[in-house]
Protein backbone atom coordinates (compact mmCIF):
# COMPACT_ATOMS: atom_id res chain seq x y z
CA UNK A 1 0.00 0.00 0.00
CA UNK A 2 1.32 3.40 -0.93
CA UNK A 3 2.11 5.77 1.90
CA UNK A 4 -0.17 8.74 2.40
CA UNK A 5 1.01 12.06 0.99
CA UNK A 6 -0.92 14.01 3.59
CA UNK A 7 1.79 13.67 6.22
CA UNK A 8 3.49 16.99 6.97
CA UNK A 9 7.11 17.01 5.82
CA UNK A 10 9.73 17.30 8.52
CA UNK A 11 11.16 20.77 8.96
CA UNK A 12 14.41 21.17 7.10
CA UNK A 13 17.39 22.29 9.14
CA UNK A 14 18.83 25.66 8.40
CA UNK A 15 21.60 25.31 5.83
CA UNK A 16 23.47 28.51 6.56
CA UNK A 17 26.40 28.62 8.92
CA UNK A 18 27.32 30.92 11.78
CA UNK A 19 28.64 33.76 9.63
CA UNK A 20 25.34 34.00 7.75
CA UNK A 21 23.17 33.51 10.85
CA UNK A 22 25.04 36.13 12.89
CA UNK A 23 24.28 38.76 10.22
CA UNK A 24 20.59 37.87 10.21
CA UNK A 25 18.49 40.79 11.56
CA UNK A 26 16.27 38.49 13.64
CA UNK A 27 19.24 36.78 15.29
CA UNK A 28 20.93 40.17 15.86
CA UNK A 29 17.82 41.38 17.68
CA UNK A 30 17.93 38.41 20.07
CA UNK A 31 21.69 38.79 20.54
CA UNK A 32 21.41 42.49 21.44
CA UNK A 33 18.30 42.07 23.65
CA UNK A 34 20.17 40.90 26.81
CA UNK A 35 22.58 43.84 26.50
CA UNK A 36 19.66 46.24 26.14
CA UNK A 37 17.87 44.76 29.16
CA UNK A 38 21.07 44.97 31.23
CA UNK A 39 21.49 48.60 30.20
CA UNK A 40 17.94 49.54 31.11
CA UNK A 41 18.07 47.68 34.42
CA UNK A 42 21.37 49.24 35.49
CA UNK A 43 20.38 52.71 34.36
CA UNK A 44 16.97 52.72 36.04
CA UNK A 45 18.23 51.29 39.34
CA UNK A 46 21.74 52.67 39.69
CA UNK A 47 22.30 55.58 37.29
CA UNK A 48 18.95 57.07 36.24
CA UNK A 49 20.53 60.31 35.03
CA UNK A 50 22.90 58.55 32.62
CA UNK A 51 21.83 59.06 29.00
CA UNK A 52 23.76 58.40 25.81
CA UNK A 53 23.50 61.34 23.42
CA UNK A 54 22.22 59.19 20.56
CA UNK A 55 19.59 57.69 22.85
CA UNK A 56 18.56 61.16 24.00
CA UNK A 57 18.14 62.32 20.41
CA UNK A 58 16.38 59.14 19.33
CA UNK A 59 13.99 58.78 22.27
CA UNK A 60 13.86 61.67 24.73
CA UNK A 61 13.93 64.57 22.29
CA UNK A 62 11.43 63.04 19.89
CA UNK A 63 9.02 61.77 22.54
CA UNK A 64 9.14 65.09 24.36
CA UNK A 65 7.78 66.77 21.24
CA UNK A 66 5.24 64.02 20.61
CA UNK A 67 4.61 61.84 23.71
CA UNK A 68 2.46 59.39 21.76
CA UNK A 69 5.52 58.37 19.75
CA UNK A 70 6.96 56.69 22.86
CA UNK A 71 4.11 54.17 22.90
CA UNK A 72 4.48 53.63 19.17
CA UNK A 73 8.20 52.90 19.59
CA UNK A 74 7.64 50.30 22.31
CA UNK A 75 4.79 48.67 20.38
CA UNK A 76 7.00 48.52 17.29
CA UNK A 77 9.79 46.96 19.38
CA UNK A 78 7.39 44.33 20.69
CA UNK A 79 6.13 43.52 17.20
CA UNK A 80 9.70 43.36 15.91
CA UNK A 81 10.67 40.95 18.69
CA UNK A 82 7.65 38.73 17.95
CA UNK A 83 8.42 38.68 14.21
CA UNK A 84 12.07 37.89 14.93
CA UNK A 85 11.11 35.04 17.28
CA UNK A 86 8.73 33.56 14.73
CA UNK A 87 11.34 33.87 12.00
CA UNK A 88 14.13 32.03 13.82
CA UNK A 89 11.74 29.28 14.94
CA UNK A 90 10.36 28.71 11.43
CA UNK A 91 13.86 28.55 9.96
CA UNK A 92 15.25 26.31 12.74
CA UNK A 93 18.04 28.77 13.46
CA UNK A 94 19.96 27.89 16.65
CA UNK A 95 19.66 31.50 17.79
CA UNK A 96 20.74 30.82 21.36
CA UNK A 97 24.12 29.35 20.42
CA UNK A 98 24.59 31.88 17.63
CA UNK A 99 23.83 34.77 20.00
CA UNK A 100 26.38 33.47 22.52
CA UNK A 101 29.10 33.32 19.85
CA UNK A 102 28.07 36.82 18.65
CA UNK A 103 28.74 38.08 22.20
CA UNK A 104 32.15 36.39 22.25
CA UNK A 105 33.04 37.60 18.75
CA UNK A 106 32.00 41.16 19.56
CA UNK A 107 34.00 41.06 22.81
CA UNK A 108 37.14 40.00 20.93
CA UNK A 109 36.66 42.76 18.37
CA UNK A 110 35.96 45.22 21.17
CA UNK A 111 39.36 44.47 22.71
CA UNK A 112 40.98 44.93 19.29
CA UNK A 113 39.11 48.09 18.27
CA UNK A 114 41.11 50.51 20.39
CA UNK A 115 44.60 49.37 19.34
CA UNK A 116 43.58 49.21 15.68
CA UNK A 117 42.00 52.67 15.71
CA UNK A 118 45.02 54.12 17.54
CA UNK A 119 47.39 52.52 15.04
CA UNK A 120 45.51 54.17 12.18
CA UNK A 121 45.35 57.56 13.89
CA UNK A 122 48.13 59.94 14.91
CA UNK A 123 50.17 58.86 17.99
CA UNK A 124 49.07 62.09 19.62
CA UNK A 125 45.70 60.50 20.35
CA UNK A 126 47.34 58.90 23.39
CA UNK A 127 46.36 61.98 25.35
CA UNK A 128 42.75 60.94 24.88
CA UNK A 129 42.81 59.73 28.49
CA UNK A 130 43.16 63.32 29.70
CA UNK A 131 39.61 64.00 28.58
CA UNK A 132 38.17 61.45 30.97
CA UNK A 133 35.67 62.95 33.37
CA UNK A 134 35.07 61.61 36.85
CA UNK A 135 32.06 59.30 36.49
CA UNK A 136 31.45 56.46 38.86
CA UNK A 137 32.11 52.94 37.65
CA UNK A 138 28.41 52.20 37.28
CA UNK A 139 27.90 55.33 35.20
CA UNK A 140 30.81 54.31 32.97
CA UNK A 141 29.31 50.85 32.52
CA UNK A 142 25.86 52.20 31.71
CA UNK A 143 27.33 54.74 29.30
CA UNK A 144 29.34 52.02 27.57
CA UNK A 145 26.32 49.79 27.01
CA UNK A 146 24.19 52.72 25.84
CA UNK A 147 26.87 53.86 23.39
CA UNK A 148 27.18 50.40 21.88
CA UNK A 149 23.44 50.09 21.38
CA UNK A 150 22.27 53.55 20.38
CA UNK A 151 25.29 54.89 18.49
CA UNK A 152 25.36 51.78 16.31
CA UNK A 153 21.59 52.03 15.89
CA UNK A 154 21.86 55.64 14.71
CA UNK A 155 25.12 55.74 12.76
CA UNK A 156 25.47 52.24 11.31
CA UNK A 157 22.04 50.62 11.13
CA UNK A 158 20.27 53.93 10.46
CA UNK A 159 22.52 56.46 8.76
CA UNK A 160 24.88 54.11 6.96
CA UNK A 161 22.03 51.95 5.66
CA UNK A 162 20.13 55.05 4.53
CA UNK A 163 23.15 56.43 2.66
CA UNK A 164 23.77 53.07 0.98
CA UNK A 165 20.11 52.88 -0.05
CA UNK A 166 20.19 56.42 -1.46
CA UNK A 167 23.32 55.61 -3.45
CA UNK A 168 21.71 52.42 -4.78
CA UNK A 169 18.83 54.55 -6.09
CA UNK A 170 21.28 56.95 -7.70
CA UNK A 171 23.21 54.03 -9.19
CA UNK A 172 20.20 52.85 -11.16
CA UNK A 173 19.47 56.38 -12.37
CA UNK A 174 22.99 57.59 -13.25
CA UNK A 175 24.88 54.30 -13.73
CA UNK A 176 27.31 54.92 -10.89
CA UNK A 177 29.54 52.18 -9.40
CA UNK A 178 27.68 50.44 -6.57
CA UNK A 179 30.79 49.71 -4.45
CA UNK A 180 31.60 53.40 -4.22
CA UNK A 181 28.28 54.04 -2.49
CA UNK A 182 29.06 51.55 0.26
CA UNK A 183 32.48 53.11 0.87
CA UNK A 184 31.01 56.62 0.96
CA UNK A 185 28.33 55.45 3.41
CA UNK A 186 31.03 54.07 5.72
CA UNK A 187 33.15 57.24 5.50
CA UNK A 188 30.29 59.73 5.96
CA UNK A 189 28.79 57.80 8.87
CA UNK A 190 32.25 57.55 10.50
CA UNK A 191 32.83 61.31 10.20
CA UNK A 192 29.42 62.15 11.65
CA UNK A 193 29.88 59.49 14.34
CA UNK A 194 33.12 61.17 15.42
CA UNK A 195 31.75 64.71 15.11
CA UNK A 196 28.67 64.05 17.23
CA UNK A 197 30.86 63.27 20.26
CA UNK A 198 32.17 66.83 20.15
CA UNK A 199 28.71 68.30 20.63
CA UNK A 200 29.34 67.89 24.35
CA UNK A 201 33.08 68.55 24.49
CA UNK A 202 35.73 70.73 22.90
CA UNK A 203 37.01 69.75 19.48
CA UNK A 204 40.50 68.24 19.40
CA UNK A 205 41.93 66.98 16.15
CA UNK A 206 43.65 63.93 17.60
CA UNK A 207 40.53 62.72 19.39
CA UNK A 208 38.39 63.41 16.33
CA UNK A 209 40.76 61.41 14.12
CA UNK A 210 40.84 58.50 16.56
CA UNK A 211 37.05 58.32 16.67
CA UNK A 212 36.82 58.63 12.89
CA UNK A 213 39.15 55.64 12.48
CA UNK A 214 37.09 53.71 15.01
CA UNK A 215 33.95 54.67 13.06
CA UNK A 216 35.50 53.39 9.82
CA UNK A 217 36.37 50.08 11.46
CA UNK A 218 32.89 49.76 12.93
CA UNK A 219 31.33 50.66 9.58
CA UNK A 220 33.19 47.94 7.71
CA UNK A 221 32.48 45.52 10.57
CA UNK A 222 28.76 46.31 10.25
CA UNK A 223 29.01 45.81 6.48
CA UNK A 224 30.65 42.40 6.70
CA UNK A 225 29.49 41.04 10.07
CA UNK A 226 26.15 42.66 10.82
CA UNK A 227 24.50 44.79 13.51
CA UNK A 228 24.77 42.42 16.48
CA UNK A 229 28.52 41.89 16.26
CA UNK A 230 29.00 45.63 15.70
CA UNK A 231 27.00 46.55 18.84
CA UNK A 232 28.96 44.19 21.08
CA UNK A 233 32.28 45.33 19.59
CA UNK A 234 31.48 48.96 20.40
CA UNK A 235 30.07 48.24 23.86
CA UNK A 236 32.89 45.91 24.93
CA UNK A 237 35.53 48.37 23.73
CA UNK A 238 33.97 51.13 25.84
CA UNK A 239 33.77 48.84 28.88
CA UNK A 240 37.42 47.83 28.39
CA UNK A 241 38.45 51.47 28.03
CA UNK A 242 36.80 52.59 31.27
CA UNK A 243 38.14 49.60 33.19
CA UNK A 244 41.73 50.21 32.07
CA UNK A 245 41.86 54.02 32.30
CA UNK A 246 41.86 55.46 35.79
CA UNK A 247 39.75 58.64 36.15
CA UNK A 248 41.88 61.75 36.49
Amino acid sequence: MAKSNTEAPAALPARDGYFAWSKDPAVSMFAVLPLWLAYEGLRLNLAPSERNLSEWILLDLITRQAPAISSVIYVAMGIGLFVAMRSVIQRNVPWGRVSLVVVLEGTVYGLMLGPLAAALADPAVRYLATFSTHPRLVQDLVGSLGAGIFEELVFRLGLMSLLAWMWARATSAFRLPRALGGILAVVVSALLFSLHHHLREDFHRGVFLFRTMAGLLLGFLFWFRGFGVCVYTHAMYDVYYFLTHDPR
